[in-house]
């Protein structure tokens, strides 16, 4: 595969992700019964793909399994206390993660460039707690920060492992976030219509499934700090879905930070493109 290939298939993973918010917003069910069922299907996608799943008991493996469990149970968490736009934009602080663990365990360097786009970024975080949140709203955004440290360090275990248990990491952390939403979605199942049901089939295939594929093969031709931010397509795109569909908007000093967050990663991109081309 091209980088060039691998960069169309991280656009595609950003823009199928970014549906997220929005089919949430749509489903009036327990965040863990919503997780547990998109998981659930998912799993299946991932078994059909890899036949005969097989669980290393090594540290990237294990680790990649528990941090993916704990991101998709964050980013649903998180979407469901805050607004779709400030879980998505604080989830998306993970480029910051992926450029320390990178250095850490892949020996992907971090320059100044790097060290400024995250000033800017932090910067944009802070404006997200000057808008009046309630209680809830702020753990909201509390769990999606976290939530971006796990999407970080998943993001390098996967380009750590790239071929070798890749597929592997996302089926077994989805057969593990299945198991613990197990009670609450059977719980749930009386109160879900034809209509959910139909949302919750494109949530696993079409909004998990089919970009962590796309996901994983990019990241074998990619590194994972170039991986992370064309995927910022994602949080452009995610609060502009909901507002479209269920009218939800986001706060004034939140959308300034956001536009920090942005333009600290997209700005970084594009210069270390450009510098690249010299």
């Amino acid at each position: 595969m091209k980088v060039a290939t691998a960069h169309i298939f991280l656009v595609i993973a950003a823009l199928f992700w970014s549906l997220g918010g929005v089919l949430i917003k749509m489903l009036d069910l327990h965040p863990i019964a919503i997780a547990g069922a998109r998981s659930t299907i998912t799993m299946l996608i991932f078994l059909g793909l890899i036949k005969k799943p097989k669980m290393e008991w090594n540290a990237y493996m294990v680790v990649g399994v528990l941090t993916y469990t704990a991101m998709v149970f964050l980013f649903v968490a998180s979407t469901k206390l805050t607004t779709a736009a400030n879980a998505i934009l604080l989830q998306y602080t993970a480029p910051i993660y992926v450029a320390i663990f990178g250095y850490w365990l892949l020996n992907e360097g971090v320059d100044w460039l790097d060290w400024v786009s995250m000033a800017i970024i932090f910067t944009g975080l802070g404006l997200f707690f000057m808008d009046k949140l309630s209680f809830s709203g702020f753990w909201g955004n509390i769990m999606a920060l976290c939530g971006g440290v796990c999407l970080g360090l998943f993001t390098v275990i996967l380009r750590k492992q790239k071929s070798k248990s890749s597929y592997e990491i996302i089926f077994f952390g989805n057969l593990l976030t299945a198991l613990i939403s197990l009670p609450l979605l059977i719980k749930a199942m009386p109160e879900i219509q034809t209509f959910d049901w139909g949302i919750l089939i494109v949530f696993g295939v079409v909004q998990l499934a089919i970009p962590y594929i796309l996901y994983t093969k990019a990241l074998n031709f990619v590194p994972a700090l170039d991986a992370i931010l064309i995927a910022m397509l994602e949080p452009i795109l995610n609060p502009i879905w909901v507002f479209l569909v269920v009218g939800e908007r986001i706060g004034n000093w939140a959308f300034v930070g956001g536009l920090l967050v942005l333009v600290g990663s997209i700005g970084r991109a594009v210069i270390k493109n450009s510098i690249k081309d010299k």
